[in-house]
């Protein structure tokens, strides 16, 4: 599979699991779960870009930096957000904040790094594709994935 095909259905997983949260009650016990599983989802995204597609791709592109930037404040959003009780006043406020950061990346990633500004070859870019997938199948049945993520969750619940 190509590389921008796995990223662009991976950011449709993400999309999709942040419509379903929206659509449950901030205090529902079921949005906490759906929103762990966005968080073991956003991971496995951050870690695919992060270790595979963006060494592959710096070479082409210097827009790279800045895809590393806005993962940063994707997780910074998450961490304010985490930080917020559901029930407070400001919580949908900034469950949307995050959404709109997480989705703001994932269309400007869509828009300048898929294709980058120069040709990859295409058969690097299926190798690439098929190690994306690889590595999604893998951390998803990881226990000491979801172990990390649960901790990350909780270091960013404590800022």
């Amino acid at each position: 599979m190509n590389a921008y095909d796995v990223l662009f259905e991976h950011h449709k997983v993400l999309r999709g699991l942040c419509e379903q949260i929206t659509a449950i009650p901030p205090d529902a016990d079921e949005r906490q779960s759906a929103l762990d599983e966005l968080l073991i989802e956003l991971d496995i995204h951050m870690r695919i870009e992060d270790d595979l597609f963006y060494p592959a791709v710096s070479a082409a592109t210097e827009l790279v930096a800045i895809a590393h930037a806005e993962h940063r404040q994707v997780w910074d959003q998450l961490a304010v957000l985490l930080r917020t009780p559901p029930t407070a006043a400001g919580y949908e406020d900034e469950w949307r904040s995050f959404v709109l950061v997480l989705d703001a990346h994932a269309s400007e990633e869509e828009r300048d790094l898929c294709p980058p500004p120069i040709d990859l070859d295409g058969d690097m870019l299926e190798a690439l594709g098929n190690q994306m997938v690889e590595r999604i199948a893998r951390l998803r049945q990881s226990d000491l994935h979801k172990l990390r993520v649960r901790g990350r969750k909780a270091l960013l619940s404590a800022l």
